[in-house]
């Protein structure tokens, strides 16, 4: 029993000993997570020296570093390691200081020449760019590709992977500075950039491992700006520093002459009390300072470098005030540029710190931020804006600032108030305009120089809205604007145009594109969730003559095309909208050009919303049409959600659709007496009743005479109830005859008649006389032809 079970523990604690390893093993799995890189290096700099253009210097020492336990790098792992283009590699070393890692003992040192590269560890031969060659043979290779990049390569796993870790250092020991100008460096620092495939144990990434001094060695700065009067007063501190030891050189000539330091004032300004304190690499005695007048009037402060620093870069303080020249009436900044012939200042004007604000009496108003609104729109929020005292006390409590916006914008949402500088106080006191001014009194006059921020506002804009939209500050001593927003039309209007003339019908006119700035711009509900309409009206004496065909040809909007209608005597054309854009589309490109070619060329394409395009337009103008432009206004609800707030002026967008010429001269119509056929211009036409003579007065058929002076049926209607007959000239006047009645009614004026209409063949007749003075047109006979004439 016992063998028996002492063989049943045995085997007990080896299927426990094989579960906990398969446990284990599940863990590190689970654990792991999916597709994980396995980079494990750390990238760092051992020091970052300052360094200069046009020189040879060292760089700081790249230093990349296996995470413990080690084990993630691994034969035929490579790293690309790359310095900027300014940049290029003289000489550099590649160790490996630690002992049982993955290359122990590296020292090797690598120099590159215009020809290619040569290391240490094979003396005599000189490689081209792109081959390899072993720093450590079978363990480490190097590659220099060009003067500014070079790759690792690794050829051999270290023994115990899992308890020794790989440091690697790259010592730049020369590197060549090229000429660079601050405007072609995105950044001073210098980085070297190491780039490795996702499956390698390097870790990507950039470096900085120096800075590149494009200044000249030294730099100002300056502490809080500090308020001043007419009688001037202190300015902020200055503090100048050497980036290295030594840039600023000994003055060489007399004083203030040879290697010049020098700080100049704004004009208008002159340096008064001045006190240097010396500070780092600067000792006692080193710098001497003296004020001088330039040759343009400007007040400078002239440094004398006695002792240039040797170990330590110098710092210097400079605390002084300033006087005014003369009382200003306008605030303004008060500046000191640092130059100087010094090399290591480098340049006549190489730096400029704000040092003081002058101060005057009064308001000033100024933006803050300034945001995009949409023309048409409820509730569209403005850009935040500054007004500030220009001395304490400006705002006197009980005076007033009042906020203005301009025709086709109204205050929705007031802005709030926050201060931010001083102890003044606003209150809220009233809106007025309807709506555009809103007015505030100050309830407490502040001790010191306040500054209000108005912020989170939004407003009610008109389609008709500025493009640049401004409040107009009103207060003590002020009035003054600021941009606030840029207003976006919801849509742009175009027409192809056309020529037409007056008093002529169904004239073809070209075609009307709406394109909508962005999407959704055209509602397809208005306020109280009915189906929002976009309307196109003419002016007055001109009419649409035949339903126009609207149709979308870009983008998802959706109209709904049964309900297209005409309004207002047919000079309104209503499309109502269905449903709102929803996608982006890629703006059309203008007539003759190709939009392909442009976007291969690298311009971004502006996205737009959809496009109605109404074509087919066909008009009728009336005889008091003036000659020129003839115009369509666009409005509607699908436009603005601000039509109940501003007058339809400013919620209309006004199009010049055609060019209205002369009056049309129509051809003369000629009748017959006898005969049925009639002739209009050199077209013969024919009546079904034929013109006659009774008394003395020749008498011609209504509706054909009508019909010769450009007259539709339409236009002619018959009550059979009433026994009248009513000629309409659309937009011009309305005529009625009656059968039986010698009088005839011109908007609704009843003109006499010595006979009276009556009805032959059943149509109504009546001597052509009356019905051409009616309709204002000219009647003649010619009695050897038998002729009735009408002009």
């Amino acid at each position: 029993m016992l063998n028996l079970a002492g063989g049943g523990f045995f085997l007990t604690m080896k299927r426990s000993r094989l579960i906990l390893l398969i446990f284990a093993v599940a863990c590190v799995l689970v654990l792991a997570p999916a597709g994980a890189a396995f980079a494990a290096t750390t990238n760092s700099a051992l020091w970052c020296p300052n360094v200069a253009p046009e020189s040879t210097a060292q760089l700081g020492t790249l230093r990349i570093v296996e995470s413990p336990a080690g084990g993630s790098i691994k034969p035929g792992d490579w790293v690309s390691i790359s310095l900027p283009l300014y940049v290029e590699i003289q000489k550099l070393t590649v160790r490996t200081p630690s002992s049982g890692t993955l290359v122990a003992s590296v020292n090797a040192s690598i120099s590159v020449s215009d020809n290619g590269f040569s290391v240490s560890t094979v003396p005599g031969t000189v490689y081209a760019f792109g081959e390899e060659a072993p720093l450590k043979v079978n363990e480490l290779n190097v590659s220099v590709v060009n003067r500014n990049t070079l790759n690792l390569t690794v050829k051999k796993q270290p023994w115990d992977p899992l308890a020794s870790t790989l440091t690697m250092l790259v010592l730049w020991d020369e590197i060549k500075i090229k000429p660079v100008t601050p405007e072609d460096l995105e950044s001073s620092d210098i980085k070297v950039t190491l780039d490795a495939p996702s499956t390698a144990g390097f870790s990507s990434g950039s470096v900085t491992v120096g800075k590149l001094l494009t200044a000249g060695g030294s730099t100002i700065t300056a502490a809080s700006v500090a308020g001043i009067t007419g009688i001037g007063g202190g300015i902020a501190d200055i503090t100048l520093k050497e980036d290295v030891a030594g840039a600023l050189k000994v003055n060489k000539d007399v004083f203030p002459g040879g290697d010049t330091v020098k700080l100049v004032l704004s004009p208008g300004f002159t340096w008064d009390t001045v006190t240097l304190i010396l500070q780092g690499g600067f000792a006692g005695g080193s710098v001497d300072k003296a004020v001088h007048t330039e040759k343009n009037g400007c007040s400078a402060l002239y440094l004398k470098i006695n002792t240039a620093t040797t170990s330590q870069p110098g710092q210097l303080v400079i605390k002084a005030s300033v006087k005014a020249n003369e009382p200003f009436t306008t605030a303004r900044d008060v500046k000191v540029t640092y130059g100087g012939t010094n090399p290591g200042v480098g340049g006549e004007r190489i730096a400029e710190v704000t040092v003081a604000k002058y101060l005057v009496s009064g308001l000033s108003v100024a933006a803050r931020s300034t945001l995009d609104a949409v023309a048409g729109r409820l509730n569209q929020q403005i850009g935040n804006f500054t007004v500030a005292e220009g001395m304490p006390g400006n705002l006197r409590r009980d005076s007033f600032i009042s906020l203005t916006l301009p025709e086709g914008a109204k205050w929705n949402r007031l802005p709030t108030i926050g201060r931010e500088a001083g102890d003044g106080q606003l209150r809220y006191h009233s809106t007025y305009d309807k709506g555009r001014t809103v007015l505030y009194s100050v309830y407490q006059a502040g001790t010191s120089r306040t500054i209000f921020c108005f912020k989170n506002a939004t407003v009610d804009l008109a389609v008709y809205a500025p493009e640049e939209l401004s409040v107009t500050l009103k207060g003590p001593g002020i009035e003054d604007t600021v941009t606030v927003a840029q207003v976006q039309t919801p849509v742009a209007i175009s027409a192809a145009g056309g020529t037409v003339r007056i008093g002529a019908r169904e004239q073809a006119a070209g075609a009307v594109t709406i394109q909508e700035n962005l999407v959704g711009a055209l509602r397809a509900r208005d306020a109280a969730g009915n189906r929002a309409v976009l309307k196109l009206t003419l002016p007055s004496g001109v009419y649409f003559a035949r339903k126009p065909a609207v149709a979308v040809t870009a983008g998802d909007l959706k109209l709904y095309s049964d309900g297209v209608r005409f309004e207002d005597n047919d000079r309104t054309l209503a499309i109502p909208v269905e449903l709102s854009s929803a996608t982006a589309v890629e703006k059309p490109a203008p007539a003759g050009t190709d939009s392909a070619s442009e976007t291969d060329a690298g311009t971004v394409s502006e996205q737009v919303g959809s496009t109605v395009t109404i074509k087919d337009i066909f008009l009728t103008l009336d005889r008091r049409v003036a000659e020129g432009s003839i115009t369509v206004k666009v409005s509607g609800s699908a436009l603005s959600e601000t039509m109940d707030l501003f007058t339809s002026s400013l919620n209309e967008l006004v199009l010049v659709l055609a060019n209205c010429t002369e009056k049309t001269i129509r051809p003369e119509a000629v009748f017959t007496v006898g005969t049925k056929k009639y002739r209009v211009g050199n077209e013969e036409r024919e009546m079904d009743v034929a013109p006659y003579i009774k008394n003395g007065r020749t008498y011609a058929p209504v509706r054909y005479l009508a019909n010769a002076a450009g007259l539709a049926d339409s236009c002619i209607p018959w009550s059979a109830q009433d026994q009248t007959v009513t000629v309409v000239v659309p937009g011009e006047r309305i005529i009625q005859f009656k059968v039986g009645q010698k009088a005839y009614l011109l908007q609704r004026t009843p003109i006499p008649i010595d006979v009276a209409p009556e009805i032959v063949n059943g149509r109504v007749m009546l001597p052509y006389r009356f019905v051409a003075e009616a309709l204002g047109l000219e009647a003649g006979w010619d009695a050897a032809t038998r002729q009735v004439v009408i002009r």
